[in-house]
């Protein structure tokens, strides 16, 4: 039988939840991440914070006067990110590959969850992204670097699985300039035993 590499990956999110939120508290490095987002971004803007997982980013964003919304497919990362953090900002349960939404968004601050999609998902996934974003928005990407697709045998101490697609720049670029945003600024972070790819991307008006 196929897995759901999504579905298998999410219930593992719903047991590490407690984990997760405890092993990802310190956002400092990824400060000049979030400041150049920030700064891209209309003051006031709405942004979508997708893959939110507990939150943090989410909450990070409000204290940059940006109106921000947490989404992602797990509905125990939120819950338990929300109550640890006494949160009051909106989260929705959503699959970031069909995006229940019709109000345009400023910006996307899809941190380290479009790795979760596989490959051949992915450029209808950007095109969900392109569809959201209001003219010239702001769409913000961290994937890991490497090659294929695989599993991960352990998460945040447990025995549990999680799928991720890996990437290498070119091939990045490539997917996000087809599915019609242009490339503003980017690097790779090597704070990381796995170094991490960072784009920023400007919604271009119309299709190819």
């Amino acid at each position: 039988m196929k897995t759901d590499k999504i579905k298998k990956t999410q219930e593992t999110y719903t047991q590490i939840a407690s984990s997760y939120l405890n092993n990802n508290q310190d956002r400092s490095e990824i400060v000049p991440e979030i400041e150049r987002f920030v700064s891209l971004v209309q003051p006031g803007g709405l942004v979508f914070d997708v893959g939110c997982g507990p939150g943090y980013d989410t909450a990070v964003f409000h204290t940059h006067n940006l109106h921000a919304i947490g989404m992602d497919y797990n509905w125990q990362m939120m819950h338990n990110g929300r109550a640890k953090q006494q949160l009051t900002h909106d989260f929705v349960q959503v699959d970031m590959r069909h995006l229940p939404l019709r109000t345009c968004a400023d910006g996307l601050w899809v941190s380290a969850s479009l790795l979760h999609i596989p490959h051949n998902e992915v450029p209808a996934t950007l095109q969900e992204f392109h569809r959201v974003l209001c003219p010239s928005g702001i769409l913000f990407l961290a994937v890991k670097l490497g090659d294929g697709e695989l599993w991960t045998e352990k998460s945040h101490g447990h025995d549990l699985p999680r799928f991720f697609s890996l990437w290498q720049p070119e091939d990045l670029d490539q997917m996000l300039e087809t599915a019609n945003f242009s490339i503003i600024d980017g690097w790779t972070n090597k704070k990381y035993s796995t170094p991490w790819i960072i784009r920023f991307a400007k919604k271009l008006s119309g299709n190819r």
